[in-house]
């Protein structure tokens, strides 16, 4: 029987990525994104390639939406919690440049979006006994980042969600695991800085979409029986004592 998936954020790169290698899989992937031009394609370039994808716009932010979004898709076993990101202008802002707002809009998009997907659909993965959550972490979680402290502090925050969320459920079926990732492409990102990143890592490039895509696929699959709690690290081998 098909597994349905529920993407977050998936009108575009490691989201798109990953509905479209869920898809290939088998899965019916539910495609989430607040941009409905952009999800509308993520949908298309999966039933191109012979998939099953519905359109889920929606506010992963929003508790109510979200509830509305997951009773419409119907069971959900397969959730991927890739929203995430920063006020625009704040991603690289010191703390006295960061206001309180953009501090908790930092938690809402990055740790609250995760906590709200999750309420959503635990339940039903528990009575059916099978489940996956797969969140989208950064390796700024456990090693800080010299500006942007609101973005590490609420991905800190995913990684005690994963953990703790995992012990909840623990023999239900239910896995929980996170995929911390590094190298990705960012729009805030001068050409000159992704430049500097790019040596700091083993290969000498951003990771491409698909290749954190197959990571998190993984995790979601039955092939991750025996993880859970776990963080998979995807990040070129990105030399930590120079990180960002």
């Amino acid at each position: 029987m098909s597994r349905v998936a529920l993407v977050t954020g998936a009108g575009g790169g490691i989201g798109r990525a990953t509905s479209l290698r869920l898809a290939a899989g088998g899965a019916s992937v539910a495609v989430n994104d607040v941009d409905e031009a952009t999800a509308r394609e993520t949908v298309a370039r999966v039933e191109a390639a012979g998939g099953r994808a519905i359109l889920a716009l929606g506010d992963v932010t929003d508790p109510a939406a979200v509830d509305a979004m997951v009773s419409a898709i119907g069971p959900v076993d397969i959730l991927i919690n890739n929203v995430g990101g920063a006020p625009r202008g704040a991603m690289w802002a010191e703390l006295a440049r960061t206001s309180v707002e953009d501090f908790y809009r930092f938690i809402e998009l990055n740790l609250g979006s995760a906590f709200i997907c999750s309420h959503a659909v635990i339940g039903g993965m528990l009575e059916r006994g099978w489940g996956r959550i797969v969140c989208v972490n950064s390796i700024s979680a456990v090693f800080g980042q010299r500006a942007g402290v609101g973005y590490a502090a609420a991905k800190a925050g995913l990684t005690g969600l994963v953990a703790s969320l995992a012990k909840e459920v623990a023999a239900s079926g239910v896995n929980v695991n996170a995929v911390m990732i590094a190298n990705a492409p960012h729009p805030s990102r001068t050409p000159e800085r992704e430049a500097v990143l790019n040596q700091w890592n083993h290969f000498g490039r951003h990771g491409r979409p698909e290749e954190f895509a197959a990571a998190i696929a993984f995790l979601a699959s039955d092939d991750a029986s025996y993880l859970s709690g776990s963080t998979l690290t995807v990040d070129g081998g990105t030399l930590r004592f120079a990180l960002l």
